[in-house]
């Protein structure tokens, strides 16, 4: 059973985010918890148990079996709902697309809460709608994605859905020797990122037999490709570095511009801390 956090302040977007959650914990055991932050700001006190019973209850009408509680808890986004969810597989929010700076919970950021969370985020935008598909996950040039591509693996395997490895490449910038510019050639640069696909693709297949794997190999930048690819998926997911001094740093152009303009949900995977 995995557990997940659903962060709630009874918004469109954060409403969304407990439907995603809930049909996920109906085709797989779950124990999900809502959390809403600093309730007494928005709601007032009296009925602050009744808007969360009613998301309990709004739960249960898609997952009548899974484990469902909610709690109100004190403190400032986004540390407040990183805290409560730092034991969870899972941590859940919405997000308005169209207004990709500003989501659910009282206007936080969630380019921020995804940067400073140590558990995989699942971003959902506040026009999705539920649909059959594939996973889908981007494959980087470094290790960075590994985390990613293992959390896809087993969604995929969970769903009894496949799983679509997409890799994008792009030419080199030429770099200049002396006076003479050396050029990268097309073949060997297809061919070097076609060995990373397919290494990603193999570790895969040796851990998870049973998945369907489809590798794409995309001429184009990242964000692009993973978001013209989306299009037939259920769940994007991708991988951060966690590294570097602002919050897009540590994202990453790809995760903003997928997070930001994604129809389907994003799930971001953070790279394990080394010990």
């Amino acid at each position: 059973m995995d557990s997940i956090v659903v962060g709630y302040d009874g918004s469109q977007p954060s409403s969304v985010a407990l439907d995603w959650a809930a049909a996920r914990a109906a085709e797989r055991s779950s124990s999900v918890e809502i959390v809403s932050v600093n309730a007494s700001d928005l709601f007032d006190e009296t009925i602050i148990t009744d808007v969360l019973q009613d998301a309990e209850r709004r739960f249960r009408d898609v997952a009548k079996d899974a484990h469902v509680q909610s709690r109100r808890v004190s403190g400032r986004m986004p540390g407040a709902l990183l805290r409560a969810a730092e034991t969870a597989d899972l941590l859940v929010i919405g997000a308005h697309r169209r207004r990709p700076l500003r989501a659910a919970l009282t206007g936080w950021r969630p380019l921020r809460t995804i940067a400073r969370s140590r558990v995989p985020v699942v971003v959902v935008p506040d026009d999705w709608a539920a649909t059959d598909g594939r996973v889908l996950v981007g494959v980087d040039d470094d290790d960075s994605s590994s985390a990613a591509i293992h959390f896809a693996a087993r969604e995929a395997q969970a769903a009894g859905v496949g799983l679509t490895l997409v890799h994008a490449w792009q030419m080199p910038v030429p770099t200049m020797d002396g006076a003479v510019a050396v050029l990268a050639s097309p073949i060997e640069q297809k061919a070097a990122h076609r060995r990373i696909l397919d290494a990603a693709g193999d570790a895969v297949l040796a851990e998870y037999p049973d998945v369907a794997v489809e590798r794409m190999l995309v001429h184009d930048n990242p964000p692009a490709a993973l978001l013209t690819e989306a299009r037939r998926s259920a769940l994007l997911v991708i991988g951060t570095h966690h590294r570097g001094p602002l919050e897009g740093a540590l994202l990453g152009s790809t995760g903003q511009d997928t997070v930001a303009q994604s129809r389907m949900p994003v799930c971001v995977v953070p790279r394990p801390e080394k010990a």
